[in-house]
């Protein structure tokens, strides 16, 4: 299974954190199993081509569509990472896991239907193709942009907010979990890290309702999106310099004992 790949080769984990949900739930079945069903949904929502025109046309989807199996993967392997730190079997986490995967499935068709828009859009501008400025145009008026940015933003933060809320549960139950000083710091991180996840679609969604009657709100939401990069960069680099730093502690005392 994926789940024992990424756990053989500690991807994208910290290898000081004691492992406690090593054994793979019926939750977590359940989890993956929507996770390929979202995926499932994402091919089968196409039309199968009955002509040579639609087959060059549904070439041009790989893109989109290999973007969203991208964005669903990473978060997959944060919803992962939680379950295999932490090992959660209570109501609790039933019930956010539960909101999760609504919230997942709910977030497919929205992130398709944008990411379809953005790339037929760059398409066109790079290749004058008028066959795809024609679907472009019916894909979406101006006027619809905005309830496209609120929906995919409320979606996007709802995934991101719930993860908070899971890291922010475990980082309560610290002592039940017997987390030491860098697993608290690793949680904390992590429940920060998603917040900010959270922020920026949060920002899009704003900027959406602020200048709903502006001409250029399209531009305006999305670049809200390339925050992203700047904002996750500076706050892995601040948290990674802390880490080291507490690590370097950790071994000092250990050797001082």
């Amino acid at each position: 299974m994926i789940r024992d790949s990424v756990r053989k080769h500690y991807i994208g984990m910290n290898k000081e954190f004691r492992f406690r949900g090593e054994e793979t739930s019926r939750l977590e079945n359940l989890s993956d199993g929507v996770f390929a069903l979202a995926i499932t949904l994402l091919l089968i929502s196409t039309s199968p081509p009955v002509n040579f025109d639609q087959i060059r046309q549904f070439v041009w989807e790989l893109v989109p569509f290999c973007a969203c199996i991208v964005l669903i993967v990473l978060i997959w392997h944060e919803h992962f990472v939680f379950f295999y730190r932490y090992g959660f079997r209570n109501t609790k986490v039933l019930v956010l896991n539960t909101l999760f995967l609504i919230i997942v499935l709910f977030y497919v068709y929205p992130l398709k239907y944008l990411c379809k828009f953005l790339f037929l859009l760059v398409v066109v501008q790079l290749f004058n193709r008028k066959s795809m400025a024609i679907e472009i145009s019916n894909m979406l008026s101006r006027d619809d942009t905005v309830d496209l940015m609120i929906i995919y933003g409320c979606g996007a933060a709802s995934i991101f907010i719930v993860l908070m809320l899971m890291y922010r549960y475990a980082l309560k139950n610290s002592q039940r979990l017997q987390l030491n000083r860098i697993e608290e710091f690793d949680t904390r991180t992590s429940m920060i890290s998603n917040l900010l996840m959270a922020s920026v679609p949060f920002l899009s969604v704003v900027l959406a309702l602020v200048f709903r009657n502006n001409e250029d709100v399209g531009s305006i939401t999305g670049f809200a999106y390339f925050l992203y990069t700047p904002v996750m960069i500076f706050f892995h680099k601040r948290i990674s310099k802390k880490r080291s730093n507490l690590l370097d502690e950790i071994n000092a005392s250990s050797l001082t004992v």
